[in-house]
């Protein structure tokens, strides 16, 4: 980071002289994945000044606090879960412990592996870094946590977002889990834990524990776990996170929490006892980052707690525009790389509208869960006219072979059109195989063209095959 040296000179803004720090072309709050995305691509590809401001560290929540250390923890709880099965394939591998700390190492490892240049490529660009709490605090203003003013033509804000939590009485201010404490916040594997909410955050992290060796309790108040996917997709994982013991407990209300010396203690509608538990992680939603921004100062409109924004990702402001986790929708990090892309070409001036058509989502559990598009309730809902076409996992051959035949894969066309609108899959390669049906849908490729092809044999992807062939049949 190059330390800002205080000038003073009259603002074309303000109209009279204040004192300001530096002058940007283009000034980007958040140096999480989507905004530093965003300052090195203009610094590569123009001869903007560019200004990156980072409260905490260069990477963001996904690299430091979620998509990284939980994968790696993922994988850490499969090869023990794999090796509590291992005499099913005929290998002896003895009594299997988690070296929790161990884990964390390499998590913490990784992460420096793939972000310890911190900021030096930034500075290589000639982009100036701040590490800071750097607030908006007016149209092309904003303002270090010294005061200084910082001036700039164009603003990105990809401040990211927060956990939020339900208003129980007993869960403001209690010491509960979210993503980053149950990550970072412990330095031993509870013996119980009590999820609350079983979204993708919520689902991993229960299976995680569940491994580790706690006993974990999953408490939702939807009918049914990862609620967003496609009914058969959370059916598909109920047998395989209730076989490693979790309890899943889904459509109750949770009417008051309480934690002292002893623990927690969930009171559930309906229910006498408690559901009690050493640690509470709660993941039950996020919120846009921007309680330290003067949004209105900025000129920049709000919407059920999110910026409006335009197809370009332009907020309300004057050349402010919002991207990444920030804008309230979508929270992927693979979004927040393409919307780094819309912003950089807008500003170079090249204007291409956004589109969310095909975006691809995973949970990252055991098996995987992937969908792209719409589910067929989504899609009935809206008044198509559709056809399905699903296939079990377990008549896969390979995933006989690999022990893991639990699973799905779902099409969803839409009747008239014979166009694919949605793919559901839980397998152990989901995420991998969901792509064959993001490429198909990209491209609006003919269920018939991808169910004629030639895949190898064996293979999960048979089934993703024969899915097509499927929809194909019901649409001649």
């Amino acid at each position: 980071m190059r330390s800002p040296h205080l000038v003073g000179f009259s603002s074309p803004w303000c109209g009279y002289d204040i004192a300001v720090v530096e002058r940007f072309d283009v000034f980007v709050v958040g140096g999480g994945g989507t905004g530093s995305e965003v300052a090195f691509s203009l610094s590569r590809h123009s001869k903007l000044r560019i200004g990156l401001a980072e409260r905490d560290k260069l990477g963001g929540a996904c690299n430091h606090y979620g998509c990284v250390p939980t994968k790696v923890m993922l994988k850490s709880a499969k090869v023990a879960a794999s090796a509590r099965s291992a005499m099913r394939f005929g290998v002896h591998a003895g009594d299997v412990h988690v070296d929790f700390g161990a884990v964390m190492r390499r998590a913490r490892a990784i992460i420096d592996g793939f972000s310890g240049g911190g900021a030096t490529p930034f500075d290589e660009q000639d982009s100036m870094v701040i590490f800071d709490e750097v607030r908006l605090v007016g149209a092309h203003r904003l303002e270090t946590s010294a005061g200084e003013i910082i001036e700039a033509d164009r603003i990105v804000l990809a401040t990211g977002t927060e956990p939020t939590a339900p208003p129980i009485p007993g869960l403001d201010g209690a010491p509960y889990w979210t993503n980053k404490e149950a990550v970072w916040g412990t330095d031993h594997v509870p013996s119980s834990l009590v999820g609350r909410g079983s979204g993708p955050i919520g689902i991993e992290f229960a299976q995680i524990y569940s491994r580790f060796g706690a006993k974990v309790t999953v408490v939702e108040i939807f009918d049914r776990i990862l609620f967003v996917e496609d009914p058969d997709s959370s059916a598909a994982m109920v047998p395989v996170l209730e076989g490693e013991g979790m309890t899943l407990m889904t459509g109750v209300k949770t009417t008051k929490i309480e934690h002292d010396a002893g623990g927690w203690r969930l009171y559930l509608e309906g229910r006498d006892e408690p559901v009690r538990s050493e640690a509470l992680l709660v993941a039950t939603g996020r919120k846009p980052c921007f309680d330290e921004h003067d949004l209105d100062a900025a000129g920049i409109e709000m919407k059920e707690g999110k910026p409006v924004l335009d197809e370009t990702l332009r907020a309300t402001g004057d050349n402010i525009w919002v991207a990444g986790d920030a804008t309230g929708d979508l929270l992927f990090t693979h979004v927040g790389g393409y919307e780094a892309e819309v912003v950089v070409d807008d500003i170079l001036g090249t204007r291409r509208p956004r589109d969310y058509r095909v975006v691809p989502k995973v949970t990252y559990c055991e098996p995987e869960v992937a969908s792209v598009g719409v589910t067929e309730v989504a899609a009935r809902k809206d008044g198509r006219d559709v056809v399905t076409s699903m296939l079990r996992i377990g008549d896969n051959e390979r995933a006989v072979i690999e022990g893991a035949a639990h699973g799905l894969v779902k099409l969803v066309a839409d009747r008239a059109s014979g166009e694919i609108l949605g793919g559901h899959i839980v397998a152990e390669t989901a995420g991998d195989m969901i792509h064959e049906v993001v490429a198909a849908m990209a491209a609006r490729v003919p269920p018939k063209v991808v169910g004629e092809a030639i895949h190898s044999y064996p293979t999960l992807s048979e089934t993703v095959k024969g899915a097509f062939l499927g929809l194909a049949e019901q649409l001649d």
